[in-house]
């Protein structure tokens, strides 16, 4: 029986010592992040979190308030209303394009507002045919007031 004691002794002192090595060569988290190439993101402090929530209300405050005011049907996004004339109208009023050019400096685009390009839209009014009158299931009056934001930003420039 001695032999089999000593082989069990033999075996648990290697697995010991296996155990032991392993446990001594772990790496830390920072090192584990940097070989993996990941930043880990700051926690902010509560007041961090506070000051950044009382800024966020108040932008939707103020955001809420200019959308109640009169007028608020001419505000538009300046990006949707990219988007929305390179969907709508870059065809004519792009690049050699039958329509006139609306983008460039000091050209009809700049004094367009939602509430001139409306009709123009929907009725047809002013606008060569085709394309027009466009229907609100198809362009809304949002982003008509986006393409007007658009036009004013690129042609005031």
């Amino acid at each position: 029986m001695k032999p089999v004691r000593r082989r069990f002794t033999l075996l648990f002192m290697v697995v010991g010592v296996a155990l032991a090595g392993a446990a001594c060569g772990r790496a830390t988290e920072d090192q584990i992040n940097q070989a993996l190439g990941i930043t880990p993101t700051a926690t902010l402090s509560a007041e961090q979190i506070a000051s950044a929530t009382e800024a966020a209300s108040a932008t939707a405050a103020a955001r809420l308030l200019a959308a109640s005011s009169p007028g608020a049907a001419t505000l538009g996004d300046v990006t949707q209303g990219r988007r929305q004339f390179t969907t709508w109208c870059s065809g004519c009023h792009g690049p050699g394009g039958a329509g006139p050019d609306i983008l460039s400096p000091g050209s009809p685009g700049s004094s367009v507002t939602a509430d001139s390009l409306l009709p123009l839209v929907r009725e047809g009014i002013g606008h060569a045919s085709p394309p027009g009158p466009y229907l609100p299931t198809e362009i809304s009056d949002r982003q008509i007031a986006d393409i007007a934001a658009y036009l004013n930003s690129e042609a005031a420039s």
